[in-house]
Parts: structure tokens; C-alpha cells; sequence
């Protein structure tokens, strides 16, 4: 349930302004790009807009092999890196916010979030996807073969 829920969240957020990821044009795809990628990973090489669409491209469909179970590993590790990514830019936008002691009023540190689920990632990227996974199928086909 854990990787099946965390992927299907991610594919929700991969997918913000629109029914499927990196909707160019819309307000929520370019306030991504001038708010978050230009002032936070404007040392990134190229254009602002590709990073953005990579972000949602990683989430979006990142999020739907980790959910299914296929190639999980590398699923998993895109999305820490992504996650880890939005980790940096909540530290840096609002800072560590008086962590671990100081009270904020959302009731919730701004990193928090990207931070519980790049520790997810990093769980499955180690363990993998687990016996209910595509890739499981796959492997057990593989094995029967070999044998």
C-alpha cells in the first residue's frame, strides 16, 4: 500500500495545472518556472522551462511505475532526486523554519514533506518494489527461465 499510494500522489503532483505533466502555458506550469526553477535553480544549465518539464515528467510518470511496481529502482531514485531537490529549495525559500524545536504556523516544517518522501524513495530504491510489483512478475519469469 505505501509504494502504491506515495506513487499515485506523486503522479497527482507531477500533473498540477492539467491532466498530464509539463502543461506549457498554463499559470501553474509558468509559475513554476519563475518562482521556484528561476530564482531557486537558476545555476542549472539551459532552459528554465526543460528543467520544469523534467520535474513533471519525473513525477508524473515516475510516479506511475513506482505505483505499478515496474522498474522501481530507478523509478525511486529519480524521484529522491527529485524530492531532494524540493528538500533544497524549502530550506532555502523559508529556511529550517526553528527546526527541531521552533513552531510554525501551518504546523508543519516546509521541508517535511519532501523530506518524508525522499526517505520512501530512498526505502524502495534499496529494497525494491516487493512481491505485488511488475517488476516481481518479471524477475520470477526471468528465474523460471534460468532454471
Amino acid at each position: 500500500p505505501l509504494r502504491v499510494l506515495t506513487g499515485v500522489l506523486m503522479i497527482h503532483h507531477g500533473s498540477e495545472g492539467g491532466i498530464g505533466p509539463a502543461n506549457f502555458g498554463t499559470p501553474e506550469f509558468q509559475g513554476f518556472v519563475d518562482y521556484i526553477i528561476k530564482p531557486y535553480f537558476g545555476f542549472l544549465p539551459g532552459n528554465p522551462d526543460l528543467w520544469s518539464a523534467i520535474h513533471d515528467y519525473t513525477e508524473f510518470f515516475g510516479g506511475a511505475f513506482f505505483a505499478i511496481g515496474f522498474l522501481t529502482r530507478p523509478a525511486a531514485l529519480s524521484l529522491m532526486l527529485t524530492m531532494f531537490g524540493a528538500v533544497y529549495f524549502h530550506l532555502s525559500s523559508v529556511g529550517a523554519q526553528g527546526f527541531p524545536l521552533g513552531h510554525v504556523s501551518n504546523y508543519s516544517y516546509d521541508f517535511e514533506e519532501p523530506l518524508l518522501y525522499s526517505l520512501i524513495f530512498l526505502t524502495f530504491w534499496f529494497n525494491g518494489a516487493g512481491p505485488l510489483s511488475v517488476d516481481s512478475i518479471i524477475y520470477d519469469k526471468i528465474s523460471e527461465e534460468e532454471s
